[in-house]
């Protein structure tokens, strides 16, 4: 197997910038995911990692070997896509031998390894079969076969579920989890699903824009976010985001509401003082009362509407001006216009530099 190394990678299309300086390293057997936005350039640094794109700048290791100047399949790396691109033509038997008869394998080494590919997807009973008479599900194990049987040191793969309904997206995501780990082949997945990101990945790169914005473990990046842009786009519903200023008081300002600097910023924030903020406050970790608690740092908010989940209930709350989203338990019961005590978890509250941005720590 092979760990890839990333140095300064970059892609422009017509002077525009796709990926920017972008220094990744993916160890051996490790499952990693690039997520974000449309756009933010996962995708082209998949194919620039495969050789289907030619970088513009930076160098792409796999193993000990710089791979910029080798064609894909020289690079020992095989890909998934998601549309699966299998031969219409072909027999599910055929479809995943396809690469080893074009390698010249020997045909007794063929049966082999695609009978065994085969148990290994459960799929020994649709070798005869073509793709047309295949489910979504189906065609997407006979895609991940043609990639195995070659036995490569790299699978890539982009967005190979987005395909399928949810109910089999779920069950294929543990599937290839597992199969990963049994395999242990270092893997480069690509989504703008951060859900298969956080369950499947040991460590995510997220992107936007071109630029890596952070590389983490999933609990990591929605734990200890390093920038707005992670913390908002990481997490569901959505984080709170309330533009504040520290006061000369030393309490956290938002206009329609002050609450206390938690004490994880005391040491932090004395530099900030009058500077612009802003605080991150998850909906799970906003606590709501229907009456209004002894405790200080609650605040009066308006039910604005309510959304019932089943085992949570949404609440979007009005103070003053702002929206607040908070996530009540299954049995919450409060009708729109009436009035609610919401507080934050001090230690699950977030800043961050309002100029740049990035979190306050």
């Amino acid at each position: 197997m092979a760990r890839v190394e990333l140095r300064g990678l970059a892609k422009a299309y017509d002077d525009v910038p796709a990926v920017i300086d972008l220094n990744l390293e993916v160890n051996d057997k490790e499952f990693v995911v690039l997520l974000g936005p449309s756009g933010c350039g996962k995708t082209t640094t998949l194919r620039c990692i495969a050789g289907l794109e030619e970088p513009s700048a930076g160098e792409i290791y796999i193993g000990d070997r710089l791979v910029n100047d080798l064609d894909p399949k020289q690079r020992n790396v095989a890909m998934v896509f998601q549309s699966y691109a299998l031969y219409p033509h072909m027999t599910v038997y055929k479809n995943i031998a396809f690469p080893l008869e074009n390698a010249k394998v020997p045909e007794r080494e063929i049966v082999v390894r695609v009978n065994r590919v085969a148990r290994l997807l459960q799929i020994e009973g649709l070798l005869d079969r073509k793709p047309s008479q295949l489910s979504g599900g189906q065609r997407q194990r006979v895609a991940l076969g043609r990639a195995i049987v070659r036995e490569p040191q790299v699978f890539l793969m982009d967005e190979p579920l987005s395909n399928l309904d949810a109910k089999l997206r779920v069950h294929m995501r543990a599937e290839l989890k597992k199969l990963q780990k049994d395999l242990g082949v270092t893997t480069i997945y690509v989504t703008h699903d951060q859900v298969e990101a956080m369950t499947m990945a040991h460590r995510v790169a997220l992107l936007n824009k071109g630029m890596l914005q952070q590389y983490d473990g999933p609990r990591s990046l929605y734990s200890h976010p390093a920038n707005e842009f992670t913390a908002a786009f990481i997490g569901s519903p959505p984080i709170n985001l309330i533009d504040c200023d520290l006061d000369a008081r030393g309490q956290l300002d938002a206009a329609d509401f002050r609450i206390d600097v938690p004490g994880q910023f005391a040491g932090a924030l004395p530099g900030s003082s009058g500077g612009p903020l802003t605080l991150g406050i998850r909906p799970q970790d906003v606590r709501v009362s229907p009456t209004e608690p002894a405790e200080a740092g609650c605040i009066a908010a308006e039910i604005y509407t309510t959304e019932p989940l089943g085992d949570s209930t949404i609440l979007d709350l009005k103070v003053g001006d702002k929206l607040i989203k908070a996530v009540a338990g299954s049995t919450f019961e409060g009708d729109a216009g009436s009035t609610v005590w919401i507080r934050f978890a001090p230690e699950r509250i977030h800043l961050f530099d309002r100029t740049t941005g990035r979190a306050i720590d």
